[in-house]
């Protein structure tokens, strides 16, 4: 290999290493931080949301799918009651239960956190990946590992990320903000444009970051009800691009997969149902898509 060839490898090579340096110690300080409130107080959940949420998080847990999504709770805006299952972004909900019967699999006996504790600190763990996601965002919108570390940084301390993931504050934007991040990144990473990749691999990156794109929507959908920013965001981007002079194949195939994948998994939590094909405020994502259709 020539002597300037090596060098720009290993240079590429070491300017990796820091940047998932950066990035793990980003995130670590941003667990770090989330976790003043339990250790303060205690392994406790706060605020009344959150309490709530913890409730049918231990419904589910106890009594399984089906109930879960069929539960009238009694409970709540007494005395006329609330149907949980078909109200609630449940995102939240499952991802606690899969961590907590992952670590009772996992763990030997005794050794596991209660369900309680996974919940108080489901926050703090989010609050970290959602960190590292866009670090990664960065990186990737600005090809520039320095601006990646330096927005990772930032993130695990903007008062605004940090007032919705601290721990025992169990609700559903905790989780929202690393689903966000992730649909953000793997969209952008299906665009990428690299000279130095072939046709073959860009086809190929296109389709697997399309696929993760949708189905990290789909995981947004499923944790908050801001999902429609995220999905008309993505459409608008879409759009943008066409109207600049930058529509490529690529484009298609990744927005069509994260379409197609997104909004079939939109429609099959409750709370949503078929409001992407028919309200007002999503049917720009569906327009984008027809258009591209079209184009190609």
């Amino acid at each position: 290999m020539p002597r300037k060839s090596l060098a720009s490898t290993v240079e590429g090579w070491l300017l990796l290493a820091a940047f998932v340096a950066c990035l793990y110690y980003s995130g670590r300080e941003a667990y770090k931080i989330r976790l003043y409130a339990i250790k303060t107080y205690g392994r406790v959940i706060h605020e009344f949301d959150p309490w709530f949420n913890f409730r049918a998080t231990k419904y589910l847990a106890d009594n399984g799918w089906y109930k879960f999504f069929t539960w009238f709770d009694y409970e709540s805006w007494y005395p006329l009651g609330r149907p949980v299952g078909t109200t609630i972004y449940p995102g939240m909900q499952i991802t606690s239960v899969w961590i907590w019967q992952a670590m009772h699999a996992l763990m030997e006996q005794g050794k596991a956190m209660s369900l309680n504790d996974v919940c108080c600190f489901v926050p703090a763990w989010f609050g970290a990946s959602a960190t590292c996601f866009l670090g990664l965002l960065a990186r990737e919108c600005t090809g520039s590992y320095a601006s990646g570390a330096a927005a990772a940084a930032i993130m695990s301390i903007v008062p605004a990320h940090l007032m919705r993931s601290v721990g025992g504050g169990y609700d559903n934007e905790s989780i929202a903000l690393t689903a966000m991040c992730c649909t953000f990144f793997c969209w952008c990473r299906a665009l990428r444009h690299d000279p130095a990749v072939t046709d073959g691999r860009a086809t190929r990156d296109s389709y697997v970051w399309g696929v993760l794109a949708g189905l990290a929507y789909v995981y947004m959908v499923a944790a908050w009800g801001g999902f429609v920013f995220v999905g008309n965001m993505v459409a608008v981007h879409a759009a943008s691009l066409f109207f600049i002079g930058r529509y490529t194949s690529k484009l298609h195939r990744a927005y069509t997969l994260f379409y197609l994948i997104g909004t079939y998994g939109a429609m099959q939590v409750p709370v949503v149902g078929w409001s992407p094909l028919k309200s007002t405020e999503q049917l720009a994502i569906t327009a984008v898509f027809v258009a591209l259709q079209i184009l190609e």
